[in-house]
């Protein structure tokens, strides 16, 4: 069971969807037994003049997918196993398909390459955060127009690269 403020959080969080709210209440009173019932609900809830792009419903089967599988948990766990077995002069590379995905790894992989700093940008680094990885590229790869017209599904890819940096320890300490 979930309430109608946890799906909120949840198909605004892993969704983006502007209308979780009214999206949740409608979901959670009707109750529905199908997935094509689910989609029904979904759609009637949000106005189609108030539709952004695409079937609503799409990103609402998305979020159910990504809390059913554990897929934030997944990650999270798999970044920071990834970047730990990572040796120097190793690379970590991660294609992610939507903006969630997109934004976790951007965010460990900075991590990663600032050491966690806290300094304000554009000062020198007195926090003592120690990088432990560098980023290969700031900006993601994405597929290129003809990547995109052999396979459609290659326009929300987003490949992003971290390469382990060597650290001041001596070899067997931590």
């Amino acid at each position: 069971d979930i309430d109608e403020d946890a799906l909120a959080r949840a198909l605004r969080e892993l969704g983006d969807e502007p209308h979780a709210r009214r999206i949740a209440g409608a979901v959670l009173d009707a109750q529905p037994r199908s997935t094509r019932a689910l989609a029904e609900v979904v759609r009637a809830s949000v106005p189609a003049a108030r539709r952004r792009s695409g079937d609503p419903a799409k990103r609402v089967f998305q979020v159910l997918r990504i809390m059913v599988n554990d897929e934030v948990g997944v990650l999270e766990r798999t970044l920071e196993q990834g970047l730990d077995a990572l040796v120097p002069g190793g690379r970590f590379a991660v294609i992610s398909f939507h903006s969630v995905e997109d934004r976790m790894v951007k965010r460990a992989f900075r991590t990663a390459a600032d050491g966690g700093c806290t300094c304000p940008p554009g000062l020198p680094c007195v926090c003592g955060a120690q990088p432990v990885a560098r980023l290969v590229r700031r900006k993601p790869w994405t597929a290129t127009p003809a990547e995109v017209a052999v396979n459609r599904r290659s326009t929300s890819a987003r490949l992003r690269v971290v390469e382990r940096i060597p650290t001041d320890a001596p070899e067997g300490e931590p």
